[in-house]
């Protein structure tokens, strides 16, 4: 770094970054306690929020200045989904993977008598043959728990439960909990299902109370899950701020991902000023080892934090996920055109490559005049798909 640069971000006031206590929030922390915030001139503040809304509704009054976020969330708040609109942007994805569908054992032993062949609860075509039983006898829906309206777990669980011919709007309830009370509301019977990230799913399962079903990478492959999220006008008013926290994140990322750290690591987030728990609950986030049950996680089913495949933003994704809101009913009609110029405008693929200096590869993923005229009713059809192993391989298109 420059003596003048550094004298100019010095000169900066404090930033406020948000997060939420969940173990993707460990690249800020990190960059917070090991001193790479400080290494960039750039003084941070780190808030521990309530919830992914407040989280958005004080980025979009500048009360912080930048957050740990769901994927979707600047897009929607930029499309004015769910909230007042703002124009918010990601130059930077903090992390792929961790998500999961847990059920409880009532449901799961419901699930095992409707099996004829070793796939059908993974599937859902049990959990489609038990609700239509339940139907027969016009017994209440099942609940399934989600973190967000706008987040990828409501999409994920949405898409596979749609894959099994099950109505997610009709013949299951989906509400919202936070993450942390989702194992007590399926030990207390609140809710039979749901679909959270890591360590939520290992955790139910060592607990004896829940089973995992699927994890979100066999539902899309490797997708971002959190990203670094700030007011576009914010950014826009302090470059090389934005940049130099951008940079600090990518030291952050790589020092999280390296197992030699992992033991302080853990230590450190467990601190009451972030997670306030256990080192004991936070392993199963980052290690290689998962409690053993009737279903073990796939090695690319894992949180991932480091590297260009991961840090680098996407617009490809913001385009799967417009589809997404279009498919459930969350997009508005203004909102359905010039999708190519929403993607450019929120995932900032130009602000990250100056950031990192990250030039060298071509990341295609512009949509074409005849693709983007069809774009949101292809996915809403099933006729456009992610490939299998995620959104770097691109999308895989259908005729049927």
């Amino acid at each position: 770094m420059t003596s003048a640069i550094k004298n100019s971000l010095e000169s900066q006031q404090t930033v406020r970054i948000g997060f939420i206590p969940l173990i993707d929030c460990a690249p800020f922390v990190i960059a917070k306690e090991k001193g790479f915030f400080a290494a960039e001139g750039v003084p941070v503040t780190l808030s521990k929020e309530a919830s992914w809304a407040s989280i958005r509704d004080k980025v979009t009054f500048n009360i912080l200045q930048g957050a740990h976020m769901l994927a979707s969330m600047p897009i929607a708040a930029s499309l004015g989904v769910g909230t007042l609109k703002t124009a918010m942007q990601t130059s930077f994805t903090v992390s792929h993977n961790g998500n999961g569908i847990t059920v409880g054992n009532i449901l799961y032993e419901e699930l095992t008598q409707y099996v004829t062949q070793s796939s059908d609860i993974r599937n859902g075509t049990a959990l489609k043959r038990y609700i239509e039983e339940r139907a027969k006898h016009s017994q209440p829906l099942l609940r399934f728990a989600v973190v967000y309206p706008y987040s990828s777990h409501n999409y994920q669980l949405r898409d596979w439960l749609a894959r099994a011919g099950i109505d997610p709007d009709e013949e299951v309830q989906i509400v919202v909990i936070p993450p942390v009370k989702m194992i007590d509301s399926l030990k207390a019977g609140d809710i039979d299902g749901y679909c959270v990230g890591e360590p939520w799913n290992s955790l139910a399962v060592e607990a004896g109370v829940g089973h995992l079903l699927v994890t979100g990478y066999e539902i899309w492959g490797s997708t971002p899950e959190k990203v670094f999220g700030v007011n576009s006008s914010w950014a826009e008013q302090n470059e090389l701020t934005h940049l130099a926290v951008i940079r600090a994140l990518e030291k952050a990322c790589e020092w999280v991902d390296h197992p030699a750290n992992q033991t302080e690591l853990l230590s450190i987030l467990s601190h009451p000023d972030y997670l306030n728990c256990s080192v004991e609950q936070l392993v199963y986030g980052f290690s290689a080892i998962k409690p053993k049950g009737k279903f073990d996680w796939p090695m690319e089913a894992y949180q991932r934090f480091s590297g260009q495949e991961i840090n680098r933003p996407l617009p490809s994704y913001a385009l799967w996920i417009m589809g997404q809101m279009h498919r459930w009913h969350q997009l508005p009609n203004a909102a359905t055109t010039n999708l190519n110029s929403m993607a450019k405008q929120v995932y900032r693929q130009d602000i990250y490559e100056r950031a990192s200096g990250d030039h060298d590869q071509e990341w295609q993923w512009l949509l074409s005049s005849s693709q983007e005229s069809t774009w949101l009713e292809d996915i809403a059809n099933g006729k456009v798909r992610l490939h299998p192993k995620g959104i770097l391989k691109g999308f895989i298109k259908s005729e049927d």
